[in-house]
């Protein structure tokens, strides 16, 4: 499993088709007005990815796993691709490995929102929009609310920081806690949603530092 170190931005798209997903952003950057390229079928090993290179992975259990440069905000990459792929997506963001977020997007608008650490940058940068809502998610995705619920906890930093108390923990057989970043991968699988591994071939589109400039104005526009 990756570990980025500051941030890493993801995407699950309720799709079979991995490669119209890679076309669809293809298209769209095109519309953003750089033309990118799609490799296909490339093996990580042979031929190393960048940090400015869009990943696809192939469907999983019916979703397709979307990467962006992390400085590209996944939620509004997940409201245009949903938007023009008419489909349900699942779009998550790790911050410094500790806070993370994630936002159900279907056909182009957010159903919800949820942030573990609402008070990790000072108060009032995240409002009560940002609780989640675990029964919402779970009709929305198709699976067991009691499964996904417990990751829907949100967090104080002053207990996030406790070193007589343990972080608490969504379940037992979790490898993170509910105050490491990457338990969102824990919430995916869950969800149904794989990510991806070493032996995954992918679909990369490099997009170079022109193309994430383009693509991080854009979503932040």
């Amino acid at each position: 499993m990756p570990r980025m170190g500051v941030r890493e931005s993801a995407v699950a798209l309720r799709s079979d088709d991995a490669d119209e997903v890679a076309d669809v952003f293809q298209s769209f950057m095109r519309s953003l007005g750089h033309p990118v390229e799609v490799h296909y079928e490339v093996d990580p090993a042979t031929s190393p990815l960048t940090g400015d290179d869009v990943v696809v992975a192939p469907s999983k259990d019916g979703w397709v796993y979307l990467r962006p440069h992390h400085v590209v905000p996944p939620d509004a990459l997940a409201v245009e691709m949903t938007r023009r792929l008419g489909t349900l997506a699942s779009a998550i963001m790790i911050y410094e490995d500790v806070l993370w977020t994630h936002h159900l997007v279907d056909r182009g608008t957010e159903l919800d929102r949820h942030v573990n650490l609402p008070d990790y940058f000072g108060p009032g940068e995240y409002d009560d929009s940002w609780i989640g809502d675990a029964d919402l998610v779970a009709e929305a995705v198709g699976v067991d609310r009691d499964e996904i619920a417990p990751y829907f906890q949100q967090v104080s930093v002053r207990r996030a920081r406790s070193r007589l108390r343990a972080a608490p923990r969504a379940h037992r057989d979790d490898a993170h806690d509910l105050v490491d970043g990457w338990v969102v991968t824990e919430l995916w699988r869950r969800m149904g949603i794989h990510w991806p591994g070493a032996t995954d071939t992918l679909v990369r589109v490099p997009l170079g530092s022109d193309g994430t400039e383009a693509l991080s104005a854009w979503a932040r526009s």
